[in-house]
């Protein structure tokens, strides 16, 4: 698959897709990202390629002038020694280099074309890599937040099926119902003959014991 493939790949990727089959969002947005990261180091290489060749035959054309420019002299310096068999070959060899000049020129018009394309696409792949990466942080803060949060409500929910509070209401329930039994046996207690007689007994020892305790304090107050 081409650069260019993957770049468009990339641009077309759709990370929600991702997040809704995977197990893991975060872990998956992690590949994603490396993936993604990994495309971009390929295209950089891919870039300094071109810009290499560029830059070879940049060279290349320096070198053709360069020589170009020392067949035309050796040329003149046959002329001037009357040498115009020598002069011919001189001026055969520069039209070869001007030759490789045209050549070397188209081709670098066209590489440097070529290498600047690749770095503009270059500069789209790092901003959809960098926006990536922001995303996915803003993915993960949420995925974590709303696992955080969903643990917290099973824990609520399992609390709420088995709620200790309930427990605390049954054994008040139970604390009320013996205090209503107690109260009613004293009721009944109460209520009986027995009781009333051992009442009328109680009374009249105390009734007795009053009038002992006056008897005495007449006593010495005599």
């Amino acid at each position: 698959m081409s650069i260019l493939s993957r770049l468009k790949d990339l641009a077309r990727a759709n990370i929600n897709d991702l997040i809704s089959k995977a197990e893991d969002p975060e872990k998956s947005l992690n590949l994603y990202i490396e993936d993604a990261t990994e495309n971009l180091r390929q295209f950089a290489v891919e870039v300094n390629s071109y810009e290499a060749e560029r830059i070879r035959i940049e060279d290349h054309i320096k070198t053709c002038e360069a020589a170009a420019k020392d067949w035309h002299e050796k040329a003149q310096l046959a002329l001037q020694q009357n040498r115009e068999d020598l002069a011919k070959k001189a001026l055969e060899a520069e039209q070869k280099e001007t030759a490789r000049l045209d050549k070397l020129r188209a081709d670098l018009e066209s590489a440097s074309q070529t290498s600047a394309q690749m770095k503009e696409q270059y500069q789209l792949l790092e901003q959809r890599v960098s926006e990536a990466k922001e995303r996915r942080d803003d993915l993960v803060r949420r995925n974590r937040s709303a696992t955080a949060e969903k643990h917290a409500m099973d824990a609520i929910g399992s609390i709420s099926k088995d709620d200790p509070l309930s427990k605390f209401d049954r054994m008040e329930e139970k604390v009320e119902q013996r205090e209503a039994e107690a109260r009613a046996s004293f009721s009944a207690m109460t209520s009986s003959p027995e009781y009333e007689f051992d009442q009328l007994k109680k009374d009249a020892q105390s009734s007795a014991v009053d009038d002992a305790l006056a008897k005495l304090k007449e006593e010495m107050g005599k």
